[in-house]
């Protein structure tokens, strides 16, 4: 039986992010153009008639229709971009129910949380917070082994606690790409593409990979270590040598 915790543990965190944008990300304003885009111009292309009579009927100049283009263009964008997040969300969701009913996601470490060297090293650099030594009666590396495996697990998220599991670009790229994904399945369907069996594969293709993505990162980050135990025990030893170097005086 696996426990809810545990599935809602796979379940990523989908989310908007509307921080500052710098000088090296001002391209991501411009993202909902391509899904955007596609649509907007396959129906545009499938359809010139209709453009054309909705064009005359609101008595659009030539730059009246570009602005209007371009909003309609960057709102289906949105619009794209917001439906692949909640599909993404509810994929995310049924495939923890799924999945981790028959594949728990337990890291199989306890060779590398026994290890003595390591042992030392942790204890060094978490001091009064050390499991205690097991009693007499208890094999030497058994009594306490179950508290040294969640500290394995945890130390590791701590020296790597400037890098995300997922990285926010990346998911953001991927997401646009599936909005792209569904862009094309509409034009597949509603325009003669429907006659060629590529556009199809490809917009389902990507629409699985943008939709699964945050999943298997994160089930990936769930069951596996992110290093191994050498890089790990040497990150350690970073860490103590670090936080025993002496703070320099400040100047006046």
């Amino acid at each position: 039986m696996v426990s809810y915790q545990l599935r809602m543990a796979l379940i990523p965190d989908v989310h908007l992010n509307f921080g500052q944008v710098t000088f090296e990300r001002i391209y991501q304003i411009f993202l909902p153009l391509v899904p955007g885009g596609t649509l907007v111009g396959g129906l545009m292309l499938a359809n010139p008639g209709k453009a054309h009579t909705v064009a005359t009927t609101l008595g659009l100049g030539p730059y009246s229709r570009f602005a209007l283009l371009a909003c309609a263009v960057y709102i289906v964008g949105l619009v794209l971009y917001g439906f692949s997040v909640a599909v993404t969300a509810w994929f995310s969701i049924l495939l923890s129910s799924l999945v981790g009913r028959w594949w728990p996601s337990i890291r199989k470490n306890e060779t590398s949380s026994r290890s003595t060297m390591w042992r030392r090293v942790a204890a060094q650099l978490l001091g009064t917070l050390t499991p205690p030594a097991p009693l007499p009666p208890a094999p030497a590396l058994s009594g306490n082994d179950v508290e040294w495996q969640d500290y394995y697990n945890v130390l590791q998220d701590y020296v790597l606690r400037g890098k995300a599991v997922i990285v926010n670009e990346l998911l953001l790229l991927f997401t646009y790409l599936e909005a792209v994904g569904w862009a094309l399945l509409y034009l597949y369907f509603r325009t003669p593409l429907r006659t060629h069996w590529s556009p199809l594969v490809v917009s389902v293709t990507v629409i699985l990979f943008g939709s699964t993505y945050p999943f298997v990162t994160n089930l990936y980050y769930f069951k596996y270590d992110r290093l191994t135990p050498w890089n790990f025990t040497a990150r350690l030893i970073n860490e103590i040598r670090t936080s025993q170097q002496p703070t320099p005086p400040a100047h006046i």
